[in-house]
């Protein structure tokens, strides 16, 4: 005999079954019609809702692209250069360092150098005293020390002596003795004693040639033309009128040619010089008598017969460079 039970449970059984059938056949049905809605309406508006959301982030992407490729265009090329600068400053110190070589031992014993002062730059002409040039030119005449005294020497040159001062040295002749040197001659005590040569004489200037120095100084005073020397010679002036002695009291008119001869010097610089010779003197009052050129006030010339009246107190000398 069949069972309650069993029939009970059959009959739910069959129940659910049904019901499962049926909440498919509609969930099915459910889902083709959202299918089929979203075919028909998402097919027309899909795209655009797409192409909203795409253009959006593929704008930031680009413009966050860019950034970053020019940042590091930047960056790259600032590091370029730093590399580049670096790279050319080790080159350059390189090729500025000596090269170092490795020194080899020396078998000999060192021998120390003195050391040598550096060569002076030479000195300009117009501020080189000339004084020494003249005491050289002195020297190669051969004249005795003895006529000269250094006490009395006055160096009128371009460096020791300013024409626009008057000073003690040149007194009112200061204008023609700048340039010329001046030694002092020793003047004999027994020519001078009593006659008050300093204060009362005259000054003059007696122009000659450097051969005759010699003849003159040995004698003190200045000879006349025809006078016998001390080596039994006769003494010749070489002016233009040899019967009396002429003087000048200026020193641009007795350092003419006609009275004193320009020689050549070769001197101690190196330099050929041409030179002229003039004999200060102190000649007494009343014993000349003045000879005036009409052509020029200044050149004026003294003039004398009477010997010993004309005593030299200076040897002018002046170089000029050829």
């Amino acid at each position: 005999m069949p069972s309650i039970y069993g029939s009970v449970t059959s009959n739910t059984v069959h129940i659910n079954e049904e019901i499962n059938i049926q909440f498919h056949i509609q969930a099915n049905s459910s889902f083709s019609r959202i299918i089929h809605r979203y075919d028909t309406i998402g097919s027309r508006d899909l795209p655009q809702a797409t192409g909203i959301s795409s253009t959006i982030p593929s704008k930031r992407m680009s413009t966050v692209a860019t950034v970053f490729i020019v940042l590091a265009t930047v960056v790259g090329f600032i590091f370029l250069c730093g590399l580049l600068w670096y790279i050319h400053r080790r080159w350059k110190r390189h090729k500025s360092s000596p090269t170092r070589t490795k020194a080899k031992p020396s078998t000999t014993p060192t021998i120390p150098v003195a050391l040598v002062s550096p060569k002076r730059p030479p000195v300009d002409e117009l501020l080189q005293c000339r004084k020494p040039l003249c005491e050289d030119y002195i020297r190669k005449l051969s004249l005795p020390k003895g006529y000269f005294g250094k006490k009395y020497d006055k160096c009128f040159c371009k460096k020791c002596h300013n024409r626009s001062k008057t000073d003690a040295r040149c007194g009112n002749d200061c204008m023609e003795l700048h340039g010329w040197i001046q030694l002092g001659l020793r003047p004999s005590q027994a020519h001078t004693k009593g006659l008050q040569v300093f204060r009362e004489w005259k000054t003059s200037y007696y122009g000659t040639t450097p051969n005759r120095l010699s003849s003159i100084l040995d004698s003190r005073f200045i000879p006349l033309d025809g006078d016998t020397l001390k080596d039994g010679t006769q003494y010749k002036s070489g002016h233009p009128d040899p019967s009396h002695c002429t003087t000048c009291p200026s020193l641009s008119h007795a350092s003419e040619s006609k009275f004193a001869v320009r020689s050549t010097f070769k001197a101690i610089d190196g330099n050929n010089y041409y030179v002229r010779v003039v004999l200060q003197c102190k000649q007494r009052p009343g014993s000349f008598v003045v000879k005036r050129d009409m052509n020029s006030f200044q050149r004026i010339e003294w003039i004398t017969k009477e010997r010993s009246t004309v005593l030299p107190v200076g040897l002018l000398i002046r170089l000029q460079k050829i």
